[in-house]
């Protein structure tokens, strides 16, 4: 089958506070909703074209050229797709964000016309709840006012960032985290390849290994990861090495990985997503689906994505959307004891609030 009719929207969504993103800070969400309709009128799906500034390299006009100027031409068809092969027929130079966005909306048409749900050959049965981890930031006091809110409301997983001009700061703070709650919480780290090998093993030396479960990203050269782990036993994930330096993953020995991190609009497929998150989980390294502070388009579909790779699946990234001050869904994504609901999130995400975008344009396909 093959869809009658495309349109395309804006919308621009302000952060609740403004947003670090690599050395910039922003004050919205801005981003593309693609709708790709039936011949009849009666479904459409939606997907989701949000480069963000700072992560992704194409800007959202550029995105936005490229899918006009290439709509018509796409060989877009709907019906035997899974989240492993949605974009068959697509071109291979389209950017991250578009080619996301245009997978998300056929397979989302596809499973509103059919009533089902995006799935591939041989995922297991979907998850019945998807536990989240939420990021904490701020001094000391703050952080561990954050944390005892947010472990009353369920959660159970807490990622910090380890700002490289005061690593001090993280240490301190993983320490007194680690001394309230004890085991009953998992502690994350972020460092944006930020550090050197010699100042990573320093900073870690002060923080027992057994206290975190992984670093994203420790150093600025990620080949020097096997040297990082030998030196401190502490594991690493991956994620911007993911794109940055195509290969990694295949050249990093896996033992020293705690997880990998996957955000399907910077790697450009859900294909890609799916291939290395089961490659992971094959190896018992958790897959960590995360987002790029989308809207909750994206992030329904992300949670039905996790759901599926894994039965029992590690704590993911989609907290990001208590950063938006609203949402483009009639009903706002809402966390249950620190955990999404997937069918539930999946299903509220295929009918955008259309009032709340600005038609661009549209066509006959």
């Amino acid at each position: 089958m093959k869809p009658g009719f495309a349109s395309i929207y804006r919308y621009s969504i302000p952060f609740v506070r403004p947003v670090p993103v690599r050395g910039t800070s922003l004050g919205t969400r801005d981003g593309l909703v693609l709708g790709l309709t039936t011949g009849d009128g009666l479904h459409t799906g939606f997907g989701e074209i949000a480069p963000l500034p700072g992560l992704h390299e194409e800007t959202l006009p550029e995105a936005l050229g490229q899918c006009c100027s290439l709509i018509l031409s796409l060989k877009l068809s709907f019906g035997d797709l899974s989240i492993s092969d949605a974009g068959k027929n697509l071109p291979e130079n389209l950017y991250p964000s578009v080619r996301t966005g245009i997978e998300m909306a056929l397979l989302n048409l596809q499973s509103t016309v059919g009533n089902t749900f995006p799935s591939f050959p041989g995922a297991p049965e979907a998850a019945k709840k998807l536990p989240l981890n939420t990021l904490l930031f701020g001094d000391s006091t703050s952080v561990l006012a954050m944390a005892e809110d947010y472990f009353r409301q369920g959660y159970r997983t807490f990622k910090l960032k380890v700002p490289a001009d005061d690593p001090g700061l993280a240490v301190e703070q993983v320490l007194e985290l680690r001394s309230t709650f004890g085991e009953k919480i998992s502690l994350r780290l972020d460092s944006n390849r930020s550090f050197g090998l010699k100042n990573a093993c320093t900073f870690f030396s002060r923080i027992p290994a057994d206290n975190i479960e992984y670093i994203e990203e420790p150093l600025a050269d990620p080949l020097l990861i096997p040297e990082f782990f030998n030196r401190t036993g502490v594991r690493s994930a991956l994620d911007e090495s993911l794109w940055m330096s195509p290969g990694i993953w295949d050249n990093i020995p896996h033992d020293c990985f705690g997880g990998v991190v996957l955000k399907p609009s910077r790697l450009g497929s859900f294909s890609k997503t799916l291939r290395l998150a089961l490659a992971a989980e094959a190896e018992n390294i958790p897959a960590i689906i995360s987002a790029a502070y989308e809207s909750g388009i994206s992030l329904g579909f992300y949670t039905r994505l996790a759901s599926v790779i894994s039965e029992k699946p590690a704590a993911c990234g989609l907290d990001t959307f208590r950063q938006l001050s609203r949402d483009i869904l009639p009903e706002p994504l809402h966390a249950e004891t620190g955990s999404l609901v997937p069918e539930k999130a999946y299903r509220n995400s295929l009918q955008p609030e259309l009032s709340r975008l600005n038609l661009i344009k549209e066509w006959t396909l």
